[in-house]
């Protein structure tokens, strides 16, 4: 619906245009205002869209042409008029489609974890707070995995930074299948992951965080081998700071590892 406003707004900024240029005396040029509703089109609505918009004021512009330019005006002279404005405009809209993919391509940058796909620290976070002020809300249960892996250090040490970053790759890909589709993954930083399980109790995650500590330990049968530890924390419609939740679920990740590592532990409720 916001699309075909879009479009039947810029549709009318052209008709006003034309009716300007139809109207104004002959060397009053406002051809080039049509340039306006087409470069707002190819930045709104995409370059096929513009290129329509392009096409219909071109179509305009040299019907006004024929009235306003001198009798006997060569009919080449009228297409040389007219394919330099389509010419000028179409380099706009060009640089205007890259600089929309550059935009696009930085804003997956700063969301998404290139190495495994899973959102960046940043973006975890800031989905979290969102989680937890609809748990609050409307008084629904949210549950959140910490996942650090065991002696990962090791691995890139014995077998190179090329072998560490495949095995994350392969994480991050056990850790999807683990889960459903309404979770959310998000990597903080080397080694460390966290889940975020929107309307989960913590038996529930509990379950999915021993799941998942299993297919992650599945995921490598050879060497090296990888395994996690899974700290879980429950949170009711008290919500808490998203800080706090991570703190805590942290704090309980240690606990496993200090129990002797590849182990899931929940924290008690505060």
């Amino acid at each position: 619906m916001r699309r075909v406003l879009r479009l039947t707004a810029n549709a009318g900024l052209v008709v006003a245009v034309y009716w300007l240029d139809a109207h104004t005396a002959p060397d009053v040029r406002l051809g080039m205002l049509y340039a306006v509703p087409v470069v707002l089109v190819t930045w709104q609505d995409g370059l096929a869209a513009g290129i329509v918009f392009l096409a219909g004021t071109v179509v305009l512009g040299y019907a006004v042409g024929l009235d306003q330019l001198p009798v006997g005006t060569p009919f080449a002279t009228r297409i040389v008029n007219e394919g330099a404005f389509a010419l000028v405009v179409g380099i706009a809209m060009a640089g205007l489609v890259q600089l929309h993919r550059t935009q696009r391509d930085l804003a997956r940058l700063a969301t998404y974890d290139q190495l495994t796909g899973a959102l960046t620290s940043p973006a975890f976070t800031a989905r979290l707070a969102g989680e937890l002020e609809r748990s609050r809300r409307y008084h629904r249960p949210l549950a959140l995995l910490y996942v650090d892996l065991d002696d990962f250090k090791a691995v890139n040490d014995r077998h190179g930074h090329g072998t560490g970053d495949a095995v994350l790759r392969l994480v991050g890909d056990a850790i999807q299948r683990a889960l459903r589709q309404a979770d959310v993954v998000g990597r903080l930083g080397g080694d460390e992951f966290a889940v975020l399980m929107p309307e989960t109790e913590g038996t529930v995650a509990l379950a999915a965080a021993t799941r998942l500590a299993a297919n992650i330990r599945g995921a490598f049968q050879g060497t090296p081998s990888v395994t996690a530890s899974i700290g879980v924390v429950a949170s009711g419609d008290s919500g808490g700071l998203p800080e706090e939740l991570l703190r805590r679920a942290d704090t309980a990740m240690y606990e496993a590892k200090r129990g002797g590592k590849d182990r899931v532990i929940q924290a008690a409720n505060p």
